[in-house]
């Protein structure tokens, strides 16, 4: 059980790790989760606007039809890779599940799964497995609060009732395994993102082609806005190694913003050298040995732009020097960085086996 976004790399992709992962244990699918639903006819009317929509994205060329196309991927991707169709949460109907298909345990997690602020009062009890029976063990892996505190009332009961019932709690943040504590007095792991745990030759093997062979390019990912500075570093560099600069996420780069998640992971993997401010386009430059700079977001300096989950991957990977407020990172030692990211593979590895026995 995890966030359902078609249009977050992120998102997607931890979804698509999540399940290789699971799959070692048995047959995995996911819980296709549209929480916005708060009414039958929703899913009707959501059906109605996704033709629409796919309609637009072949008929028009502008802004809009490039988000279309983009979200298109996303659910291709889904559809092929991601197991999710046995089960359904809205929170009009709650969980509900086809005829005939039944489950013997519930894995919640990666990613914000637990942010309260994107949640209603329901939908944050379906997130912590309010739907399951005392007959059905549930854990979590790497889910995350998305916050540094809990400070809604309300929020803190809904955790401090549901977290006790599972049978073991990982989570993605230092500052969430903190906060298990503070609410609950139970004990929380640190593991490492689902991205994490597949090894780059497993990512290569959902390439599609999407980067030309021979294309030198200079990757860029903000999930904000790079300052004017930031913004002539990246032309500096890829000026003095002779590469175009490839944006995601960016109209101003109109061919790759049709990327969908597949083409993610190759633009990752063929860049000659990144830029970002995304904590999972860390993730894929760590994978794909990247040398890379994170520019903290315009405004603001030093470590204050470095939110729990970049502080703990920085942590388990002594990488807090490719954090700037311009300029390059220092090059980064990918020895040294492999043997903890084996270690920490295996400690998480080893966690998950124990929480998933009977």
């Amino acid at each position: 059980m995890t966030i359902f976004d078609y249009r977050n790399y992120g998102n997607r992709l931890q979804n698509y790790a999540m399940n290789a992962i699971l799959e070692k244990y048995g047959n995995c699918t996911t819980i296709n989760m549209s929480l916005h639903n708060t009414h039958f006819w929703d899913s009707h009317v959501e059906v109605v606007k996704e033709r629409i929509k796919h309609m637009y994205s072949v008929l028009f060329r502008n802004d809009h039809a490039l988000e279309f196309r983009r979200a298109e991927k996303g659910k291709l991707m889904t559809k092929r890779q991601i197991p999710s169709n046995s089960f359904f949460a809205t929170e009009y109907a709650g969980f509900t599940g086809r005829r005939g298909c039944s489950y013997n345990r519930v894995v919640i997690g990666s990613d914000q799964v637990w942010n309260y602020l994107w949640l209603s009062e329901t939908e944050l009890k379906l997130r912590l497995g309010s739907f399951v029976s005392n007959n059905h063990p549930i854990i979590s892996y790497a889910a995350s609060f998305g916050v540094s505190e809990v400070e809604d009332r309300k929020a803190r009961a809904i955790f401090q009732q549901y977290l006790p019932r599972l049978k073991a709690i990982s989570v993605r943040e230092d500052r969430g395994a903190e906060l298990v504590r503070e609410m609950t007095g139970l004990d929380a792991t640190v593991v490492l993102d689902p991205t994490l745990m597949l090894t780059a030759d497993k990512w290569l093997e959902i390439t599609k082609g999407f980067v030309s062979d021979g294309d030198r390019y200079v990757l860029t990912y903000f999930l904000g806005r790079p300052s004017d500075e930031q913004e002539r570093d990246i032309q500096a560099y890829a000026k003095a190694h002779g590469c175009r600069v490839r944006r995601i996420l960016d109209l101003r780069d109109r061919d790759t913003y049709v990327a969908g998640p597949q083409d993610f992971v190759e633009l990752f993997s063929k860049a000659r050298y990144v830029f970002t401010d995304s904590y999972h386009a860390c993730c894929f430059s760590i994978l794909f040995h990247k040398q890379f700079t994170v520019f903290n977001r315009a405004g603001m300096t030093g470590k204050s732009n470095m939110n729990s989950r970049m502080e703990t991957l920085f942590r388990l990977f002594d990488l807090d020097s490719v954090m700037m407020d311009s300029g390059l990172a220092p090059e980064i030692d990918y020895r040294k960085v492999d043997r903890l990211l084996e270690q920490h593979r295996r400690e998480s590895q080893d966690w998950l086996d124990r929480a998933m026995e009977e």
